[in-house]
C-alpha cells in the first residue's frame, strides 16, 4: 500500500508540472473531497477540474517540487516548494503542504495548505519576493 500511495503522489506532481491533465485527473476518485486556500471547498472531480485548469492560465511558468513525501498507510503529507511566474510576469515562490488520502488506488481527498495572505500580496505586486 505504501509504495502505491507514493507512486500516486509522485504521478500527481509529475502530471501537474507537465500539464498532462487527462492523466492527472485519472488519479482522482470521481467523488473526491478537495480543499484549497481562499476558502475553496468542493466535492466531486468535475468541481475540482477548474481549479487545476486555471494553474497554467494564472501561472504560465509553474513547478511544484515535492521536497518531502511522508506516507502512512493510505495517507501522504507532502512539503512542496512552488516556483513560478504569474501571467503578469510577477515571480512567485512559496512553500505549501498537501495532505492526500488514497482509497482504491485513487485520490479520495486532498487538502492544500499555504500562506494565502502572503500569496495574495505577492501576486498583487504589493510585496516583493
Amino acid at each position: 500500500m505504501k509504495e502505491n500511495v507514493r507512486e500516486i503522489v509522485e504521478a500527481y506532481f509529475r502530471f501537474v508540472n507537465e500539464e498532462r491533465f487527462e492523466e492527472f485527473f485519472e488519479l482522482f476518485d470521481s467523488d473526491v473531497e478537495f480543499t484549497a486556500p481562499f476558502n475553496f471547498r468542493v466535492r466531486g472531480l468535475e468541481h475540482v477540474k477548474p481549479f487545476y485548469l486555471r494553474v497554467p492560465v494564472n501561472y504560465p511558468e509553474h513547478v511544484d517540487t515535492p521536497e518531502e513525501i511522508l506516507v502512512s498507510g493510505d495517507r501522504a503529507a507532502v512539503l512542496i516548494g512552488f516556483k513560478g511566474r504569474t501571467k503578469g510576469g510577477i515571480p512567485v515562490e512559496f512553500e505549501a503542504t498537501d495532505w492526500f488520502r488514497i482509497e482504491n488506488g485513487k485520490i479520495k481527498s486532498l487538502s492544500i495548505f499555504l500562506d494565502s495572505h502572503h500569496l495574495a500580496k505577492v501576486v498583487s505586486g504589493k510585496k516583493k519576493e
